[in-house]
């Protein structure tokens, strides 16, 4: 049974219809992957706080079928907050206020590290992160997940990590190095031209499939927007074209959607057509309508 762990940040999603709405990359990702892997056992690792708006969240969740025992709260911190402007292809600009994020301090209240140790025993068998899940830690708790992530693998766990890059969340030091150690630890990377570009420098199509070969035995996408898809297994180089979206409103959890889709077919198929084809067709169910968390009808085959 696959039983994972998303860890990372949810936030309350600020919009004009006065919807109680929340999002946030791992979040997104964990629903969707659950509602195409029904039978899997889905952890989201994140922590709230004790205001409304935060048990209405923790409800909200687990109406979406994710586990949350290991959900932190905490007396003075409650979720952050983004707003999303769209223009009119339906793409996004992000605002954000997380200063007062609970997620930020997981580490700290989790005092008993049983997220840590959980880690550790290989409780699960799959523990996906991004960039932003690092992001918005202390370097002190930053370099404990890591290490934990690092006894998880050992232990026989798979990471699954996204690129996932915002350059405010990495004023205060180099992304770099913190990247680097993420992809090497990670056995399935979900990686974008535009992340690439922003951590390690420019560099054309050509350029970005040849620095991911150094990493020969992950599995890696690397999505270039509407231009070609590719997928590195091995020595194996497979390339995908994108399909014309009909309908675009938003697009803000394009990437998410699409990251569930290829996971959870992958991880219950080991087929990596039938993979793109159900990330790509769940992308563009996701952008056609507004807001992170929106309706879907996608199903993969053979589930179990």
């Amino acid at each position: 049974m696959i039983k994972i762990a998303f860890f990372g940040e949810a936030m309350q999603e600020l919009n004009d219809e006065h919807v109680l709405r929340f999002g946030g990359d791992v979040y997104n990702t964990a629903v969707y992957f659950k509602r195409l892997a029904a039978q899997a056992d889905v952890h989201f690792v994140s922590a709230i706080g004790i205001d409304e708006i935060s048990q209405a969240a923790q409800t909200l969740w687990r109406q979406q079928g994710l586990s949350l025992s290991f959900v932190q709260t905490s007396t003075d911190k409650t979720l952050g907050r983004y707003g999303i402007t769209t223009d009119s292809h339906g793409e996004r600009k992000f605002c954000y206020a997380r200063s007062d994020s609970a997620a930020k301090q997981f580490f700290q209240l989790d005092t008993q590290h049983n997220f840590i140790e959980s880690l550790r025993s290989t409780h699960f068998s799959h523990c996906y992160l991004s960039a932003i899940s690092l992001a918005i830690l202390d370097a002190a708790n930053r370099q404990l997940l890591l290490d934990a992530l690092d006894d998880f693998k050992r232990a026989g766990g798979k990471v699954i990590f996204d690129s996932n890059y915002r350059s405010v969340l990495w004023q205060s030091e180099p992304a770099t190095p913190f990247y680097l150690t993420a992809y090497n630890l990670a056995d399935y990377l979900f990686v974008t031209d535009d992340d690439h570009h922003g951590v390690f420098g420019q560099c054309d199509e050509k350029g970005i499939v040849s620095f991911y070969q150094q990493f020969s035995n992950k599995l890696v996408i690397i999505k270039q927007g509407v231009a070609d898809t590719f997928v590195l297994n091995n020595k194996e180089i497979q390339r995908f074209t994108v399909p014309k979206a009909e309908h675009v409103v938003d697009t803000t959890s394009a990437g998410d959607a699409f990251s569930a889709g290829f996971l959870a077919a992958y991880l219950y198929s080991h087929d990596t057509q039938q993979a793109i084809s159900t990330a790509q067709q769940l992308a563009l169910q996701v952008i056609a309508q507004k807001g992170a968390i929106v309706p879907t009808t996608i199903q993969i085959a053979n589930e179990g």
